[in-house]
Order: C-alpha cells, then sequence, then structure tokens
C-alpha cells in the first residue's frame, strides 16, 4: 500500500467491454466492473495516478443479426444499447475515467496502425482458403450467418463457429449441409475461396512462456490467480494456432489494404485496443495533448491492471499481450488479470432468453445502489463460480449492512444527539484496557482493509472492513454508556469518542464499497468534503472537534422483509415460465420416452464408476472439459461438454457415472474413451454419482 512518501504510482485499469447487444446483469457486474471500480476508488485515497477506461464492444456479427432482428441499423442498435449500459453503471456508482465505444471514428486509425504494424513486424500472415458463400445474397457468410448440422453429435441446426448442443467450437466449412442464415434464408451455402489475414500467436509461444512463468512466481511480489494461469497453460501445452483477424462484413473496422475491399477487422481483435482509443479521447476531451495517452500506455513505470471474467482470459493473458509486444513500440504488458468465475442466478446462469435474469434497472428502483454492491462484494466469484441468491441477499443486507454497519452509526449517534446534546464530546482518559483494544483495531483496519485490496481479495477486504463494524458494535456493548453518563460521565465520553472515531475510519475504508453511504457517514459527523477524498492512511485520524455540533442523524438502510424477498422469486419463477423456457413449469417441454428397446440391448451397455483423477478445459471451447478418469482396469480420457457448469478443480477426486464400453470418438482433435452420465436441462446439468462409497470400476446395473 502506497505511503504519503512513496512516489506516485501511475495506473492504468480497464474493464472488459461489455458488448453492445443488450443490457448487462449482475453477474457481469460481479466479475469486471464493481470489483474495478473498488480497487480504483480505494488507489486514488492512495494517492495514485490512475486512469480507468472502458466502452462498449460494437462490432460483430451478433450485432449486425441483432440489429436486422429489431429493424435498426447497427449504429442505431449499438447507441440505443450503449446508453442502456452506460445507464446501469451510473445507477451502480461505477466511476469511469472515460467510456466510450469501439465504433466511434477515432478508434478505427488506431485498430488499423495495430494491423498495419504487426503486418510489418512479421505478426500477420495472409492465407487462400474456402469460405461459406450465398449465392442468393451474394456475399460471404461469417459463422454467425451460417447454420448447418454438427459433424459431431449431429444437431441439425449448429452455428457456423459452435453447436449449440455439444458445444464443440467449429469452423463453417466442418458444417453438414450448411445453409445461409441471414434472415432465415435458408439457401445451400457454397464453399468459395477467400483471402483472410492471420495473427501468428504461435511465432510468441516461447515468448508468452517466459512471461507467464514470471507471473506465476510472483513478479513484484503479485503472484497471478491460478484460475488465469491454469488457462493460459492450457493453451501452451495443447500449442498456439493463428487465429484469423479478418471477416467479410459490412460492419466493423475496415482492413486498410487495398486487396482487403469488403473485409473488416475480426471483433476480438479490434475490442481490447478500445481500452487504448478510450485513453485517446479522454484526453482529448479534457483538452490535453494528442500524445498524452502515451505517458501511460508506453510508460515503463505505469502499472496496467485487466479485470475480467473468465471467459475473457485468453484474449487478455493470450491475444492482446502478444500484439501489445509486438508493436515494438514500448506498450505496457498486463501487469496483472484479475479474473473472476461467474456469477449464477439462484443455481442456474443468468438468461435473458430463458427469462432467467433480474432487471438491473428495475432492481435499483427498489434497493439501494449500496446494498447491492455490498452484497455483489461479499459473494463475488473471485475463484470459483458463485450466485445470487435472493435470501442471501437478504441477509447480507439485513444481518450485516443494516445490523452491524448501519446499527453502530446509528445508535452512536443518536446516543450523542439525545444524551450529550448533539455534540462531539471530548476524549479525556482512555486508559481501560477495552478502550486501548479498539484503539488497535481502529488503527488496524486501514491497512488490513487496504492490503486485501493491493492483493484483489475483494471479499476479504469487505470482511475486514465490518469487522471493524462489529468491533465497534462489541466496545459499545461492553463499556455501556448509558450507565456511565451518571456515574463516570468521563468514561461516557471517551467510550462515545472512540466510537465516533471508529465511525470516521469506517466511512473512509468502506467508500470504495459503499460510497454514497460513506458519505451519508461523512455528512452526519458534521464533517467537510468528501470521505472519497481523504488519504488512507489518514482514515484513523481523529478530526473531530471538540463540542462540535453533529447534524440530526438519520436512518440508513431499512430491512427488506421476507415477503418482499418470497415475491422477487414468485416474478423470476413467473418470467421464466413465460419465456417457455422454465422446465420444472413448461411440462411440454420435457422430451417424451424413446422407443422400447430390449433388455439384451441395455445389457450391452458396460456402466461403471469412474473416479475422475485429472481435470482442465479445452481450447477453443467454453463447454468441454477433458477428463481423465480411473475406470478400475485402467484410466481412460473422456471428454464432457460440462465446462459451464463445473469448473475442473471441482470434479477432481469425484465419482462419476461413464458409458465404459462405447466406440471411442474424436472430439475437437482429441479421443473420447467414453462417456460422462449426466442429467437436467440446457441451463443446468448435473453429473451422476454413487449415491456413497463405491470402488473405481465398479459395475452399475
Amino acid at each position: 500500500m502506497s505511503s504519503s512518501g512513496s512516489a506516485k504510482e501511475k495506473i492504468i485499469v480497464t474493464s472488459a467491454l461489455p458488448y453492445a447487444n443488450g443490457p448487462i446483469h449482475f453477474g457481469h457486474i460481479a466479475g469486471a466492473y464493481l470489483p474495478a471500480d473498488i480497487f480504483v476508488r480505494y488507489k486514488k485515497m492512495n494517492g495514485a495516478d490512475i486512469i480507468y477506461v472502458c466502452g462498449t464492444d460494437d462490432h460483430g456479427v451478433a450485432i449486425t443479426i441483432s440489429a436486422e432482428a429489431a429493424g435498426r441499423s447497427p449504429e442505431e442498435h449499438v447507441k440505443i444499447n450503449h446508453d442502456l449500459i452506460v445507464s446501469i453503471f451510473e445507477r451502480m456508482n461505477i466511476d469511469f475515467t472515460n467510456f466510450s465505444g469501439t465504433s466511434r471514428k477515432l478508434h478505427y486509425p488506431i485498430s488499423q496502425e495495430f494491423f498495419t504494424r504487426l503486418l510489418e513486424n512479421g505478426m500477420i500472415d495472409k492465407k487462400e482458403g474456402e469460405q461459406l458463400y450465398c449465392p442468393k445474397h451474394e456475399k460471404y457468410l461469417a459463422d454467425r450467418y451460417v447454420r448447418g448440422e454438427c459433424p459431431h453429435c449431429g444437431f441439425p441446426d449448429a452455428w457456423g463457429n459452435e453447436c449449440g448442443k455439444c458445444g464443440v467450437m467449429l469452423e463453417t466449412h466442418e458444417l453438414k449441409n450448411p445453409r445461409c442464415n441471414i434472415k432465415d434464408c435458408g439457401t445451400a451455402a457454397q464453399s468459395r475461396k477467400t483471402t483472410h489475414w492471420y495473427l501468428n500467436l504461435g511465432s510468441r509461444a516461447e515468448w508468452l512462456e517466459e512471461w507467464l512463468s514470471r507471473k506465476e512466481s510472483g513478479e513484484a511480489g503479485l503472484k497471478w490467480k491460478q484460475l488465469v494461469t491454469t488457462e493460459v497453460r492450457g493453451y501452451l501445452k495443447r500449442g498456439l494456432e493463428s487465429r484469423a483477424i479478418t471477416r467479410d462484413l459490412d460492419w466493423g473496422v475496415p482492413v486498410p489494404l487495398d486487396e482487403a475491399d469488403g473485409k473488416v477487422l475480426y471483433v476480438w481483435f479490434d475490442a481490447p485496443i478500445g481500452y487504448i482509443s478510450s485513453t485517446v479521447e479522454y484526453f482529448q476531451s479534457i483538452g490535453e495533448s494528442p500524445d498524452r495517452w502515451r505517458d501511460y500506455w508506453q510508460n515503463p513505470d505505469c502499472k496496467l491492471y485487466h479485470f475480467i471474467g473468465k471467459d475473457n482470459i485468453p484474449f487478455h493473458a493470450i491475444i492482446f499481450p502478444i500484439m501489445l509486444e509486438r508493436m515494438r513500440q514500448g506498450y505496457k504488458i498486463p501487469d496483472f488479470v484479475a479474473s473472476n468465475a461467474f456469477l449464477n442466478l439462484e443455481g442456474r446462469q443468468f438468461s435473458k432468453s430463458a427469462g432467467w435474469y433480474i432487471d438491473v434497472i428495475e432492481f435499483m428502483e427498489k434497493y439501494p445502489t449500496d446494498s447491492i454492491r455490498y452484497y455483489l462484494c461479499a459473494d463475488m466469484p473471485e475463484n470459483s463460480d458463485s450466485e445470487f441468491q435472493w435470501d442471501r441477499y437478504m441477509a447480507a443486507h439485513n444481518s450485516e449492512l443494516t445490523n452491524i454497519y448501519a446499527n453502530l452509526v446509528n445508535r452512536t449517534l443518536k446516543f450523542v444527539a439525545s444524551k450529550m446534546d448533539g455534540r462531539v464530546p471530548p476524549l479525556g482518559d482512555s486508559s481501560a484496557s477495552v478502550d486501548a483494544e479498539i484503539v488497535a483495531a481502529i488503527e488496524a483496519a486501514p491497512g488490513a482493509v487496504g492490503g486485501f485490496i493491493e492483493r484483489f481479495e475483494f471479499r476479504n477486504a469487505l470482511a475486514a472492513m465490518l469487522d471493524l463494524a462489529r468491533a465497534g458494535n462489541k466496545y459499545f456493548d461492553a463499556k455501556e454508556p448509558w450507565k456511565a453518563l451518571a456515574s463516570n460521565r468521563a468514561d461516557a465520553d471517551a467510550t462515545i469518542r472512540l466510537c465516533l472515531k471508529l465511525i470516521k475510519t469506517m466511512a473512509v475504508i468502506s467508500s470504495p464499497f459503499v460510497p454514497d453511504t460513506a458519505q451519508k457517514i461523512w455528512s452526519m459527523l458534521g464533517l467537510e468534503g468528501r470521505a472519497r477524498d481523504v488519504r488512507w492512511d489518514e482514515a484513523s485520524k481523529d478530526t473531530l472537534a471538540d463540542g462540535a455540533i453533529l447534524p440530526e442523524p438519520e436512518i440508513l438502510f431499512t430491512r427488506i422483509e421476507k415477503a418482499q424477498i418470497e415475491e422477487e422469486k414468485k416474478k423470476l419463477e413467473a418470467i421464466a415460465s413465460k419465456s417457455g423456457k422454465d422446465r420444472k413449469k413448461k411440462s411440454a417441454s420435457i422430451p417424451g420416452v424413446k422407443k422400447n428397446i430390449v433388455f439384451d440391448d441395455f445389457a450391452k451397455l458396460d456402466l461403471r464408476v469412474a473416479r475422475v483423477v485429472e481435470a482442465e478445459r479445452l481450447q477453443g471451447s467454453n463447454k468441454m472439459l477433458k477428463l481423465i478418469v480411473d475406470i478400475g482396469v485402467e484410466k481412460r480420457q473422456i471428454v464432457a461438454g460440462i465446462a459451464k457448469f463445473y469448473e475442473p478443480e471441482q470434479l477432481v477426486g469425484k465419482d462419476v457415472v461413464v458409458v465404459a464400453n462405447l466406440e471411442p470418438k474424436q472430439i475437437m482433435g482429441h479421443e473420447s474413451q467414453g462417456m460422462v452420465l449426466a442429467g437436467g436441462e440446457s441451463d443446468r446439468i448435473i453429473v451422476l454419482s454413487p449415491d456413497g462409497p463405491a470402488a473405481a470400476g465398479s459395475r452399475i446395473s
């Protein structure tokens, strides 16, 4: 943690660009935006020269498809969703230095410069290949404009880039019977020659390996999360492949080559460059030098921190660092990639299409901003998936934020108002051992909270802040100032003065988490200015004046009633049911029983208990895990489409049920020597396990 005597830190903080194709939800906020906002607020209070940049990701086929469906141009579609996303961030008190968008013309030349320079530096290769073409629309088809039969599972309606059933990442030419999906065209797609440009990632594998090793070892005292390093190690182990960085589309950043007419940069290439263009836009907007952005992005003494969800790890910990390094212009390489796992909703993934979501704007109209900021931080998915639960939200709001944090403020200030004429009492004699203990707790709290934030442990930081409030309530109860008023006024004065000092400290160190409430407390203490502007290392300093008259205290939070939460849960179920996606209530969605088979056919299956000994994600798929399982007689490799529901580490050591005599099958270049049995619906899959101890290899009949 910085001190007033140390050199001022220079820092760039980014959060993953939200896709301008709809509103963001609490999962996005908890994963990439709230932790960054907390970190930035804290660093500012330590005197850092810090900028927090972001913007919407405006390009890609999904944008054009959605815009067409809505009867809008891509520009109009992006503008509507950009404004919607900005309104959510404003309500959540996410305080960006600059929030831009990749469709702004300022972004285009910067992205094109990256392409041109990487091409000159030998990082981009031109390749001719086959691409699907629609003769009716007379255009080449990007992956999301193609549908067809999955070559792996036979699903007849797979996208050109991924099968929605088995989760395998695909190339359009792999589809069987491909057809054009532009406005449900359905015309059989033809394969034609075309040219695209590829980023040669494999050429920098050695550099990436060396760079990652330094991050794993805790370079500069900051060890990267295993969530990130494991993902990158997996890609390195499988070998980095060249990735196409151009597409045949009308919407996007044009490729800056005469021979590339009608082609744009692939969205994943230009999106992270949006951090740089947002920085450029910021300094232009405040009238600074056109090159002021270089003081950050091309300054070796500046720190760069990316805050993302785990689905963005490959782009921020592999591709973008390689791009920055190979520009050979002194660009900053990320110092830390603060990736979080996923936040789910009541046991299932957030899904607007399935009706399983919470409308953030509607939520904010009923509940305080700081209430949801507190809860999302308390249950933040820092190392593994967590979930939003309405009951847990109520408990966090009532039992922690209201009964502990706000209660200490309320009882102390009401005591001052009713028993001490509303005036700050003198400290007097505070020599009792219990007084010394609370003084020590006050003095230690800023360092404890700040230390956790420095290590990106936001849940622990919030807990340490709440521990100070908890200690204050315990101290208030132990000292019983209402009794001491008559018998020992000096002791009562000292007790309340120390409680006021604690509350002032708490206002400062809680400001990154609950900024509005922290400021309310600050004002109720009669202090001028803003709590967020106080130096962190001066948080515990007593700046209250003896005899100062305090403003009338106000209630910080009211309790959330159980009946209100029950209504929210019913509403969630009702929305899901109305959307036709709720499997519990929509019996028609349960598939019918398949045709009967004879017992001899069933007896051919060799079902066994298998123990998972290794598990890892498959490169190029967000649904597939590669498992090594022990079936008693040998170990087998099985590829299973359960990555959206299980982290690899959750499965290691777990007993599962497998089909052991299934003919091996190639899935994404890996042989799968069996099948893991699982059940459920598309938004929640659970692997089958024996109900009790069972030896690996035990037969199931």
